[in-house]
């Protein structure tokens, strides 16, 4: 595929990103994607012969933008200590809802809309990731870093409560946030799943540490 050609692909993709995002795939026409990419429909058929296979391709160009950190995989390879693992998986899933929502939007059409390939593509590309969570949270378990809990309850909890909170958050009072950014809902969610999972004397601990990192009107120069 020549530069130009390449070009006009990337244009129909990202169209359809935006439209099959907002509006499902049973409400978007091909020549409303054809429109916006600025192609004619005829063109289009050229690049993707069905909507469905231009579907398809615009949720895997989402689902390339997810990657694990070099340190989320060592964390959960090497099952590192869970107040610094836990934190990293919820980042993860904080910064895709933040940065990357249409690969969520599409993911759930894909199941709406379009069983039973969309079960498929949920296996294939996110049963990895949510197997390597669970490997690690049964690990933790065994090694008493973590509380005896429901290994695959608490990992769909995780992923569920940090997914679909800030949604159902602008759901029912209308704004969009409960954080004022990204930083502040990693800590948040991460600060209560950690004292979820933790044994109680290591969650005890770590709220007393947090605690004494709390500056306080002696501690700042300028007050007083």
């Amino acid at each position: 595929m020549n530069q130009s050609n390449s070009v006009i692909r990337d244009r129909i993709v990202e169209a359809s990103i935006r439209l099959f995002s907002s509006q499902g795939f049973n409400g978007t026409s091909t020549r409303e994607i054809a429109r916006l990419a600025d192609v004619n429909e005829t063109s289009l058929f050229r690049y993707f012969p069905t909507k469905q296979n231009l579907f398809w391709a615009a949720l895997q160009s989402c689902l390339d933008e997810l990657r694990l950190r070099k340190e989320l995989k060592t964390g959960l390879a090497q099952v590192g200590n869970p107040a610094s693992v836990v934190p990293l998986i919820v980042e993860l899933m904080v910064e895709t809802s933040t940065y990357h929502p249409e690969v969520l939007k599409l993911l759930g059409i894909s199941l709406l809309e379009l069983r039973p390939r969309g079960e498929l593509v949920w296996r294939q590309q996110l049963g990895p990731i949510f197997q390597a969570v669970v490997a690690y949270l049964k690990n933790c378990v065994t090694n008493g870093s973590l509380k005896p809990i429901d290994i695959s309850i608490s990992a769909i909890g995780l992923f569920a409560v940090v997914l679909g909170h800030q949604r159902m958050y602008k759901l029912l009072t209308g704004s969009p946030s409960p954080y004022a950014n990204a930083a502040d809902a990693v800590t948040a969610y991460s600060t209560y799943w950690l004292s979820v999972l933790l044994p109680e004397s290591s969650a005890n601990a770590r709220i007393q540490d947090r605690e004494l990192r709390q500056p306080t009107p002696e501690t700042i120069p300028w007050v007083g």
